[in-house]
This record gives structure tokens, sequence and C-alpha cells, in this order.
């Protein structure tokens, strides 16, 4: 036979790209300084959770040129703002990668079946369902090769104005969003490139904040985007998280068959036909696993042994890269130490999806190891 069952997924750990250059990245909707037209075309985003603080990460992929952008994200309170790297999200892409474990040929059905390699673990998701004005300053700093300001407002006429005589182009289909945002009680994070910056130096930049947040601000991650957009996110927390508000599902492995006549898989088509399925409006659960704190040693040492390579350098010297890496993963770990769980789900949503942020809560299902 042509097609066959596969043995199953495996998540498998291809280091080789673990320090790879990424396009571009930032943090919340994407603004541009500029009248042109920008394009985001996905967001690939972490979220660590414990009770003491959340930290998010976002990279954005987008065309267009990245020194006239800006980034506009709403957040509670003050907030800390740190560099990260490009590393971190390639090392936690390769942890949780699925790949197909190509049936060998001609194998007898009864060890074709549904197994998952050796070693590894499995899909574990569960389908269903100042300034005055009314705008203060609240800090205001430089973070690597980005201007940061914290902005609490209470009129959203009075932010806009802010926004517009501060080179942020706020479109008019993005201000009932951050309207919407005032009148919910959050305050706003507003970033963009010091001048004379390229893409060259940008870095992506993670947002800490005080408390347990189970929400991603997916009504402003629209500003900027298409018809549909892809989104991968990873939360790293005590237990297993999935979304809570929107539709889910995963890929049943039994599903999945290899074409040795195309030397191909199917998992493509069915996951873009699990997100077609939902309208474009639900997130396939795709991979938990276990994780501890030394996980994330290959982004120490990278910035112990390679610093100039390891993304975390202040500059191309690599300098103050390890102080900045161990800083990174300490913001991943916070105050968990043992039973830690990496979980990720994947989207691509339709506009009229990101009408509504993003909620998680704990998944009950038992994790496969």
């Amino acid at each position: 036979m042509k097609k066959q069952l596969v043995l199953g997924f495996a998540l498998t750990l291809t280091g080789a790209a673990l320090f790879s250059p990424k396009q571009a990245h930032a943090c919340g909707g994407c603004f541009t300084q500029a009248t042109q037209t920008t394009q985001v075309s996905g967001h690939r985003m972490i979220l660590s959770v414990t009770p003491q603080a959340t930290t998010l990460w976002d990279q954005i992929q987008y065309s267009g040129n990245p020194s006239d952008f800006a980034w506009i994200l709403p957040v509670h309170g003050t907030v800390q703002i740190g560099l990260s790297s490009d590393g971190l999200f390639s090392l936690l892409d390769s942890l949780t990668d699925e790949k197909v474990v190509i049936p060998p040929t001609g194998c007898p059905s009864q060890y074709c079946g549904n197994s998952f390699g050796t070693g590894t673990s499995a899909t574990a998701g569960v389908g269903g369902g100042s300034s005055g004005g009314g705008v203060s300053v609240v800090a205001q700093q430089v973070v690597g090769p980005y201007e940061t300001v914290q902005l609490h407002a209470t009129d959203p006429n009075a932010l806009a104005n802010w926004l517009s005589s501060h080179n942020y182009n706020l479109p008019a289909d993005v201000k009932p969003v951050t309207d919407a945002y005032i009148a919910e009680g959050f305050d706003f994070l507003a970033m963009k490139l010091v001048p004379g910056q390229g893409i060259a130096a940008m870095r992506p930049v993670r947002i800490t904040m005080p408390g347990a947040s189970l929400s991603l601000p997916l009504r402003m991650v629209a500003a900027g985007t298409g018809a549909i957009t892809p989104i991968k996110l990873w939360v790293v927390g005590e237990g297993r998280y999935q979304p809570t508000n929107m539709p889910t599902f995963q890929i049943n492995p039994s599903s999945v068959v290899w074409d040795f006549g195309t030397n191909s898989s199917n998992l493509a088509a069915l996951r873009e036909g699990g997100f077609t399925e939902s309208a474009h409006t639900g997130w396939l659960v795709e991979s938990s696993i276990n994780i501890n704190p030394y996980t994330f040693s290959p982004l120490t040492d990278a910035a112990q042994y390679d610093p100039v390579n390891s993304g975390y350098g202040d500059d191309p010297m690599g300098t103050n890269a390890s102080t900045n890496a161990t800083s990174d993963v300490a913001a991943l770990v916070g105050t968990m130490q043992n039973g830690m769980i990496l979980t990720r789900v994947d989207a691509e949503l339709s506009r009229s999806a990101l009408a509504n942020d993003l909620e998680l809560g704990a998944c009950r299902g038992a994790v496969r190891a």
C-alpha cells in the first residue's frame, strides 16, 4: 500500500535551529509611526504564569520596514521590561514541535498503529469546547534599542491625541479597542525604536506584570493584521492550560497517514482542516510536556560560551549576554521549581475571532509522559 498509518507523533529536539535569527519581534498591537501600510503575518507568544507574576513575550512576523513600527500593549499597573532572544522561541519550538515518525516499509499492520516515539511526550489536549488632559506618564525608559513609555489614561480621546502627537498612528478601527481597554481599567505600554536603530538591533521584549493573569490581549493584537492571523502560544505554568472562551480541537494520531508516493503525511492538511472547520476561531491543543529549570540551560550555556551568537548580547560583541539570559530564564521559571508544564496551542484566527481577548484555564486531563 502506498499510504500507511504512521507510528505516531514525536516531539523531537532539533537543537541546530536554536539560535537562527528571526525577522521581527514586538509586543501587543502593531502601529506605524508613519502613514505607509504594514502587515502583520503572525505572532509567536510565550506566557509564564505564577501567583506572583505574569510574563508575556511576543514575536511578530510582518512585512514592511521595522524602523517605522511602534507597539502598544494594554497592561495592568506598572510593568517590568526586559530584552529577550530569538533563541528562546526556537528552543520552545524545538521542544514542542510535532514530527511524523515515518513507518518502516512493509511493516505489519499490528505494528503500524497508534504508538508514540520513545522517550517523548505526545499531544495531550482536550477537545471541545504625565502629559495632562487625561493621560499620565507613569514611567519612561530606554530598553536596549527601544524607547518605552507607560501610560495611564482616563480619557480615550486624550490617549488618542497623546499617541498621535508622539507618532503612534492609531487607526480608526482600533480606537474603539483602546477605548474599551480604558473603560476596563487597563494602562498601556507604548514602544518604538530609538531613532537611528535598524532591524539588526531589534530584539524580543518581555513584559512582566504583578499577579497571575490568564488572558491575552487579542483585541489589541488585531492592530495591523490581515484576514487570517497565525498565532503560536506557549504557556509555562504549574499546570496545563488551554483556551476556555474559544473552541479547541486536537488531532487524533490514528488519522495521520504517510504517503510513500509523495513522501509526506497528511498532518498539515489535518491541521488546516481543523482550523477551517472551526471557521478560524479554534485553537489546536498541540502538545504538553513536563519541564524543569534545566530545560532552559541551552540558553544560559550559549550566552556563557558563545555570547556573540546567543542573541542575548547588548551589542554585536555579546556584552552582558550571560546576565541577560539568566534574567530571561528567571522570568520564565519564576517561583516554579518542580512540576512545571509547557503547553503549546496554535491558531489561525480570523479578524472576527480577534474581537475578544483570549482567556485560558487549567485543563484537568493528565499529561502523557
